[in-house]
Order: C-alpha cells, then structure tokens, then sequence
C-alpha cells in the first residue's frame, strides 16, 4: 500500500493535479489521500479509473501491489539515464548485469533490455542489425499497453530510426521518425514529458533532412521543433533547432541579417542552458555572423 500510494501521489504530481482533480467523478478527495498515504488499498475499478487518469496501464498498479523496490527502481533509472547522457556505456552495462531489483518488474525489464542493447550497440558490441532486431522484439510483445507506459515504444522507435540513420539508411530513418510524429504530435496529451520525447524527433528528423540537402524540408521542421518548445516550455533543445535553422538559411540564401538575428538566438540559449560544447561550435563556425 505505501508504494502504491507514493506512486500515485508522484504521478499525480507530474500531471500537475491536485487530489480533487484526480478525485473527480472515481471518488472522494479524502479516499485519494489515504491511498496515497498508503492507509487502504484501492477496489479494483477505482484503481482502474486512477490509471486511466494518469495514463499509466493498470497492469503497472497491479504489478506494484507485489512489489517493493518501487523507489530503488526509480533511482536505478535516473542513474542509467545519466551514464547514458555521458556516452558512459559500460558503466550502464554494468549496472544493468548487476541489477537485482527488477526481475518481477516486466515493464522495468523491458526498459532495461532496451537500454542494454543501446549501450552494446554503442561500444559496437553488437551489430546495428542485431540492435534494430532486438529493439524490435521489445516492441512486438504481446502486451503493448505495459510496452507504452512511460512512452517506452516511442523511445524505442526514436532509437531504431537513429541506428538506420547513423548506418546510412536515411530513408528508413525518415520513415520512422514520420511515423512517430503521425501517430503522436497531433494528440493531446495532459502528460508533458511526452513532448520532450517528440520533440527530440523533431530534432532527429531535422538534422537527417538537413544530411539529405532536403533544406527547405528541415527549416519547416526547426521551425515546428522551436515553436513545439515554447508551447510546452522544453527549451534544451531551441538552441540545437536554431542552429539548424541558421544552416538552412544559410543554405537557401536568405538575407544576412536574419542569418544573423537566428544564430543570436542560438548562442543566447545554449550560455542560457550552459551547453559550453556548443557555445565553443557556434562561435568558432559563425563568428562572422556574431559579431
């Protein structure tokens, strides 16, 4: 009961909700508070409607209710997901090989098998081939609602259409990043991490039409990046898409001042964020439009 409710409350937290907005029309607001503060266990159609609001599959809840290690699985995560910002694939691998805690969590074995076969296909332990294949596995199994939960499937989707691009097949590569965007830009989704992930695509999508000279094609698609930015308040990447949109116009020769006001753009955010890589790339490329 004490996980689950502390689950609830987190992913109600992440939702922006308050206890009355994920009470309404399931149950009282003072039935919320106590099964967050782990005190009774939900009837099964109450959980069900909770999971419903909070976009999660039910099956996750049920699972929790037999499990403990819902805060060292959330901390097993964070730390993989760090290493893995650093390109430090082996410690992932080994922190994977040496986990303990995840064996009766389906959804965390997924995310773990995913994450593994990343960092082997990084340290060219494996094929790209063998990467794309194993990806795909993960995505066919049968139960696809525990495969959505956390938005799994379109990160593995994002992640096979990067390893047909970074291996020369621009087209599959396209295709799939199409495909994710089709299926999920257009929706409404109350969960705004979602769009931290779609738009990571748009960025994908963006640098693989700018390798493909499609210019005009990879503008429009920095322009939605930024704009998709700004509406749900991600900026890590609008310096990234400004970059691109500055190439572009290079590219399509457009007047030098708005060359300029756009690569401006681009350096104020990446000092903003402190990405000193890319402040050190925009000012050693375009110096001549930054002075």
């Amino acid at each position: 009961m004490k996980y689950l409710g502390l689950e609830i409350s987190k992913l109600r937290a992440e939702l922006g909700m308050s206890q009355n907005e994920l009470a309404k029309n399931i149950c009282t607001q003072s039935t919320i508070s106590r099964i967050e503060a782990g005190e009774v266990y939900p009837a099964i159609d109450t959980l069900l409607k909770i999971a419903l609001k909070l976009q999660v599959p039910i099956e996750y809840f049920i699972e929790m209710l037999f499990h403990k290690n819902v805060l060292e699985s959330e901390t097993l995560i964070k730390n993989i997901e760090s290493h893995i910002k650093e390109h430090n694939y082996k410690k992932v691998i080994s922190i994977i090989n040496k986990n303990e805690i995840a064996k009766e969590n389906i959804w965390l074995n997924f995310y773990l098998e995913y994450m593994l076969h990343i960092a082997q296909y990084s340290l060219k332990i494996i094929s790209p081939d063998a990467c794309i294949s194993n990806l795909k596995k993960i995505l066919n199994y049968s139960n696809q609602t525990t495969i959505q939960f956390r938005f799994l499937h379109i990160k593995i989707n994002n992640s096979i259409a990067n390893v047909y691009g970074e291996n020369g097949e621009s087209e599959k590569c396209l295709y799939h990043y199409n495909k994710i965007l089709k299926e999920h830009m257009h929706k409404n989704y109350n969960d705004h991490k979602i769009f931290e992930t779609l738009i990571t695509v748009l960025f994908n999508k963006c640098k693989i039409l700018y390798e493909l000279q499609d210019y005009e094609a990879a503008l429009e698609t920095a322009n939605q990046g930024i704009q998709k930015s700004k509406e749900s308040s991600f900026f890590f990447l609008v310096g990234q898409f400004l970059y691109y949109k500055g190439q572009c116009l290079e590219k399509t020769n457009a007047a030098f001042v708005e060359i300029k006001e756009v690569y401006k753009q681009a350096l104020f955010f990446f000092e903003f964020l402190e990405l000193p890589f890319y402040i050190r790339a925009i000012k050693q490329n375009k110096k001549q439009y930054l002075d």
